[in-house]
């Protein structure tokens, strides 16, 4: 019985290499193969950031939040100091003397709208007045109740509160520095501080005196208090 030998590998090359060639020849004819096409690029595309910058002003000076003036880079904490005194810082009160007042105006310069303003009152605290000429009071403790204050804004008074009228020219005790220490006038306050658009401002008049009850033991000291103003 014989046995046939298996057939020669050779014979099966060209089958094998025909696959490749219509492999090959269906990958070329689709890269080759022309048609319509259509593109659009958008070179466009920005995603902008907006600004929140105070500005504070009073009598010649002019502070704003960036520290540099108007324009400047913003720090990380947008904070500055301000040199304005709104307690007026006139030496030499006497006792039911004279009220004084200053006004100052609050604008937003930046390009986006508050959801918050805020004056947040620090806290008080006594020296000696910078001309005692070595004559200073003993009442430290309690000078800064001495100090009568109002704050107004636009025919209300913010501090001490009335919602339906200004202040009083007249300071009275009802309102005074060591009162007002610590506390905070916002959009719950009544009234409420105005919320300031982009570009808009208010107007707010600081009004102090000493107090009559003051006696000799308040000669010759000076009260001081920081004054914050916030916007977000």
């Amino acid at each position: 019985m014989s046995v046939k030998s298996p057939l020669p590998a050779r014979r099966w090359l060209p089958v094998a290499g025909a696959a490749l060639a219509v492999a090959a020849l269906v990958a070329t004819t689709a890269v080759s193969v022309a048609g319509f096409s259509a593109q659009v690029v958008d070179n466009a595309n920005t995603f902008s950031s907006g600004t929140m910058q105070l500005e504070e002003s009073g009598g010649t000076v002019t502070c704003y939040s960036t520290g540099s003036g108007a324009g400047g880079s913003v720090s990380v904490t947008n904070s500055a100091n301000c040199a304005i005194n709104k307690l007026v810082g006139t030496l030499d009160q006497v006792p039911g003397g004279t009220p004084l007042s200053t006004t100052v105006t609050i604008t937003n310069v930046g390009s986006s709208a508050a959801s918050l303003e805020s004056l947040v009152m620090g806290t008080c605290s006594v020296s000696p007045a910078a001309d005692d000429n070595g004559y200073v009071g003993t009442d430290t403790t309690g000078f800064c109740g001495k100090v009568d204050l109002s704050i107004g804004v636009s025919g209300k008074c913010i501090y001490p509160a009335n919602a339906s009228a200004g202040c009083p020219g007249i300071p009275s005790n009802v309102g005074n520095l060591a009162a007002v220490s610590g506390t905070t006038f916002n959009q719950s306050s009544t009234p409420p501080l105005t919320l300031l658009a982009a570009g808009s401002s208010q107007a707010y008049t600081f009004t102090v005196m000493l107090d009559a009850s003051a006696t000799n033991a308040d000669q010759g000291l000076t009260a001081g208090m920081t004054m914050t103003w916030n916007q977000a």
